[in-house]
């Protein structure tokens, strides 16, 4: 207390990953940062799983991502004004909406895998420059998920309370995305991820093309990571600790 005021006093930090975006110009940071990123961030959702602690950030995103020194790359998360344990009462409207995840989206139950998914579109908006999925609403949002990932299972479809009401309907036995008179999409599945991460093409735009780090092979690491990270199915995701198994992380920097 201070003079009748409650202080409370925070370790002092240097600007989130947003605004060092920004710095680029929105044309996004090497793969290697990148994956020193990736590394933190799996580290620290890892400590978040322990059973003893059990802990969904809720609202992972670039901005609550800070950099401890602006001339180094140890990162930090903030703002767990949004997370909540397991087991607690769970909120169904959490999460920013290019980070939202599909059984959030859906209105299906949610645990800490929705954490893996927000860091999966982390590391595509930190390498590529900006967000892999950039719905202007939960409409929007939903179908710019299924262009790149396809129709969501039918098992999910079917449970959630939402899917029929705002996103798919059945025709010929099979579930298609509603029409949206004010938008036009590509069919699912066709914006494909490997486009995104020019994985045989240089990267994103072609602007790696000339530099160390960033062959094909380092992509397709980077590739597989995330297609774990951003599987429809909760269950199918992979956790942290199968994360940082991954070959990604093994590559010499």
């Amino acid at each position: 207390m201070f003079r009748s005021h409650l202080c409370l006093v925070f370790e002092r930090l240097s600007y989130n990953l947003y605004e060092l975006l920004r710095q680029t110009r929105f044309h996004g940071v090497s793969l290697n940062l990148t994956r020193k990123f990736a590394q933190q961030l799996c580290m620290s959702l890892e400590q978040l799983y322990r059973e003893d602690i059990q802990i969904i950030h809720c609202d992972l995103k670039p901005e609550n991502i800070l950099l401890v020194n602006p001339k180094r790359s140890e990162i930090k998360i903030i703002d767990f004004g949004s997370s909540c344990q397991v087991g607690e009462k769970i909120y169904s409207y959490i999460q920013s909406r290019f980070y939202r995840s599909p059984e959030v989206l859906l209105g299906l139950p949610y645990d800490m895998k929705i954490d893996m998914w927000s860091l999966g579109c982390i590391l595509v908006e930190m390498h590529c420059g900006e967000p892999i999925f950039s719905g202007q609403n939960e409409e929007d949002q939903m179908m710019k998920i299924v262009e790149v990932l396809g129709i969501p299972p039918n098992s999910m479809i079917e449970r959630s309370p939402r899917a029929r009401e705002k996103y798919f309907e059945q025709k010929n036995g099979h579930w298609v995305t509603k029409r949206f008179p004010q938008k036009s999409y590509m069919a699912p599945g066709h914006r494909r991820l490997e486009d995104i991460l020019g994985v045989d093409t240089g990267g994103p735009g072609g602007r790696r093309a000339e530099e160390t780090g960033h062959g094909p092979s380092e992509y397709r690491m980077f590739l597989d990571l995330l297609k774990r990270m951003l599987q429809y199915d909760p269950v199918k995701r992979c956790k942290p600790f199968d994360a940082l198994r991954s070959l990604f992380f093994n590559v010499p920097s």
